[in-house]
């Protein structure tokens, strides 16, 4: 007899059984290489480009331009370099161009088409911009003044995560891009342009005491670090985070096919005691035996992996090719091969897989061949602590024989259990982000922000502010003994521009008790409302002040206090202000520094609220299709097993509805249980996840679960229960008669 046959007879006999478990291990595998290699791809191309062109180390503003001389003396004193950038924003067609000057030392261009613009009348930009509003090398562009060409498609190292102003959330390519051009077009443009400073330190260390200079001699308007510039840093904290989701998900996946993987050989194995004892008598050593069984765990293991990593290879690809997209970052290498990640992919979950199920078949095989070959013992006959509750012996004998199916089947309960939970997760994890998306534009931006733009000056205004105009004075400080960067407001606490809230209460009146801060702040320093916090800014004076509040405000480290208390701390005079709130267009002037427009915020947000629907469909898919294998998968098992009490209950004149009442529908309860558990556990999921990443993204997401989500996401998994019950009642229907007789000739 060869043993090799049976195994190839066994697996096209369940087929759909060994089928499920193999695409589990594809799904688990194929995750696992695309994205590992798909942010390693993504690691070196930001790596290298950052290298390559000088990414700046930091950059600063100045009320005023600085000469060439007073940059080359501080180039010298700090052994660092220094280049200045000039930019204009240019409106076309309801979207935002901003041009800048090219640069020879700190963020050098990279043009990834065509040529870098020479003359006066030319221009290269984003590729992702470009293509998102139809734009082409040679086209003519209209942008003001002039009609520009475009002679190229370019990258900038500082404008990686490319958004227009550094409180942006969301990056938008459709709304705003980047380009170049040479300092003569851009002076032919009528626009008005802001000049900064851009530095690069060796290794980028920063420099002691430069911002300190800086404000000595000039006005500082802005000093941003790359550490806590999100166009730069934003790329690093989804590579982080990205790492982690590289191992954690496919883990569970893994897990989830490995235990099913080993139920159906246990399985196997208690249907072919008497062959098992049988080949035994014949002479067949238990290691031959092994061999023979594993051969199994073999076939679904080397399918699986090699399956999974071809195909997670070929994914890997076209995912590095969006999130550069979304990254603008230039493709400076199309694959990244890690072999380090394909050995991980093959052979960790082949090991595993190999060396748990060499130990069921070693378990069913230390029996002698004589006690194999007369049939298995029934238990003892000890009931669980579970069969002596009241419940167990009440109600009929359906009632009776589910709850005792159900409690004599813990291993699969359990695998039931876990399975609903990580779909169940999954689903709620897209549900509360999409919905977290839409708390964010309406809390922030409708019910908390309700100006319609925010001018910032170029110096200290001090003249009484005209109309309804609410003024503010906006300043950098930090806490001590945090790194943590933070952007203070001082405000009027009667201004109608800035409404805090703390669900739904006002905070706006807590001002004259303390500060108020935002929800990202609050989360980074771990601070709650009565705490003390004690603020310091560059030449090391201090202030301590109380948490009056914390409010709904989900984007920025932003602190809020009175406006006068905030002069105080600065040195300014009490009526002082660097911006003011209004709901009137302002005109643009020489003396504005930034205008912030709520509204072209409110529908680059809104407008990639597209990506994030197609994420969670996608993500909500996968959930489905991994509850459905699972669930599917057991439920097939579940007959299996139980095909001589079917055939039986037939003999006996139930019908298929009734025997699948008594048999498949039993772990329903378990359904429901598991589902309704995961509710807290997604949530706090997200919340954790939420704040782990809160100090390098700047923003945090609300992570309540609101009623119509948990009503969707019980209708999916529902559903996704009625339909693997479908898919087994068809293998219940071919249960014949006869397997009940069989049984008890055997």
């Amino acid at each position: 007899m060869t043993l090799k046959k049976s195994i190839f007879r066994t697996l096209k006999e369940n087929k759909f059984q060994y089928a499920g478990v193999i695409v589990l291990l594809v799904l688990a595998v194929m995750l696992y290489i695309s994205l590992s290699m798909a942010i390693t791809t993504l690691e070196e191309r930001n790596k290298h480009f950052a290298s390559d062109y000088k990414q700046e180390s930091f950059h600063f503003i100045t009320g005023k331009k600085l000469s060439y001389d007073q940059l080359s003396a501080w180039e010298d004193k700090f052994d660092i370099t220094l280049e200045q950038r000039t930019y204009k924003d240019l409106s076309l067609d309801e979207t935002t161009l901003r041009l800048f000057s090219k640069t020879e030392q700190v963020n050098i261009p990279y043009v990834a088409e065509g040529t870098v613009p020479e003359e006066e009348g030319e221009i290269a930009i984003s590729r992702v911009y470009a293509e998102r509003n139809g734009y082409h090398v040679g086209d003519k562009i209209d942008i003001g003044s002039l009609k520009a060409e475009v002679t190229g498609f370019v990258y900038l190292p500082d404008y990686i995560y490319m958004v227009s102003q550094l409180t942006d959330l969301l990056s938008d390519a459709e709304k705003f891009g980047i380009g170049i051009a040479s300092e003569e077009t851009l002076q032919q443009l009528k626009t008005s342009g802001q000049s900064q400073i851009l530095g690069w330190s060796k290794n980028d260390v920063l420099p002691k005491g430069l911002r300190e200079v800086v404000e000595s001699e000039t006005t500082l308007l802005q000093y941003v670090e790359a550490g806590d510039n999100p166009r730069i840093q934003f790329v690093e904290s989804e590579i982080d985070g990205a790492k982690t989701m590289t191992t954690t998900l496919p883990l569970f996946i893994l897990a989830l096919s490995i235990t099913m993987v080993l139920m159906l050989m246990k399985r196997r194995l208690d249907m072919q005691r008497k062959e098992i004892g049988t080949l035994m008598a014949l002479g067949y050593r238990k290691g031959e035996l092994l061999r023979h069984y594993l051969g199994y765990a073999w076939i679904i293991g080397l399918t699986g992996t090699i399956v999974g990593i071809l195909a997670g290879a070929g994914l890997s690809i076209p995912l590095s090719n969006i999130y550069a997209n979304y990254f603008n970052l230039p493709a400076l290498s199309m694959f990244e091969f890690e072999p380090f990640v394909l050995v991980i992919g093959l052979v960790i979950p082949l090991s595993l897989l190999i060396l748990l199920t060499a130990l069921v078949i070693n378990q069913s095989l230390k029996a002698e061949p004589l006690t194999l070959l007369r049939p298995k013992e029934m238990a003892g006959g000890k009931k669980s602590w579970l069969e002596n509750l009241p419940l167990m012996n009440r109600g009929g004998f359906i009632h009776r024989y589910r709850l005792r199916l159900l409690v004599r089947s813990k291993t699969r309960s359990l695998y039931i259990f876990l399975g609903v939970m990580f779909s169940t997760i999954l689903l709620l994890f897209g549900f509360i982000t999409f919905n977290s998306m839409d708390q964010v534009v309406e809390k922030t931006y409708e019910d908390i922000l309700t100006y319609e733009y925010g001018v910032y000056y170029k110096s200290l205004k001090t003249e009484k502010v005209a109309g309804e105009a609410s003024p503010f004075i906006m300043n950098e400080i930090k806490v001590k003994g945090e790194d943590t960067k933070i952007t203070a407001y001082g405000m009027e606490k009667d201004t109608p521009y800035i409404q805090l809230l703390s669900d739904g209460k006002p905070l706006n009146t807590k001002l004259s008790e303390g500060a108020v801060l935002s929800a990202p702040l609050a989360a980074v320093l771990g601070v709650e409302g009565g705490e003390e916090l004690t603020l310091e800014i560059g030449n090391d004076d201090t202030i301590t002040v109380k948490v009056a509040g914390v409010s709904d405000l989900y984007i920025g480290n932003t602190i809020y206090l009175p406006r006068s208390q905030l002069n105080d701390f600065l040195n300014y005079p009490q009526d002082a202000y660097t911006g003011v709130w209004q709901t009137e267009e302002p005109v643009e002037s020489d003396d504005i520094y930034r205008i912030e427009d709520k509204q072209k915020a409110m529908e680059s947000f809104e407008s990639t609220s597209g990506a994030t629907r197609a994420s969670v469909l996608g993500m909500s898919v996968f959930a489905v299709i991994i509850g459905l294998i699972v669930l599917t998968l057991l439920t097939n098992l579940i007959v299996e097993e139980n095909s001589p009490s079917i055939s039986l209950f037939k003999v006996m004149g139930y019908y298929d509805s009734e025997v699948s009442k008594l048999v498949l529908n039993v772990y329903t309860p378990i359904v429901f249980l598991s589902y309704f558990v995961s509710i807290p556990i997604a949530g706090l999921s997200l919340e954790q996840t939420m704040n782990s990443v809160v100090e390098e993204t700047g923003f945090i997401l609300p992570t309540d679960v609101s009623w119509w989500m948990v009503l969707l996401g019980f209708v999916v998994i529902m559903l996704t229960y009625w339909l693997s019950l479908t898919l087994s009642k068809r293998k219940l229907k071919q249960v014949s008669l006869q397997d009940a007789l069989k049984k008890q000739q055997d």
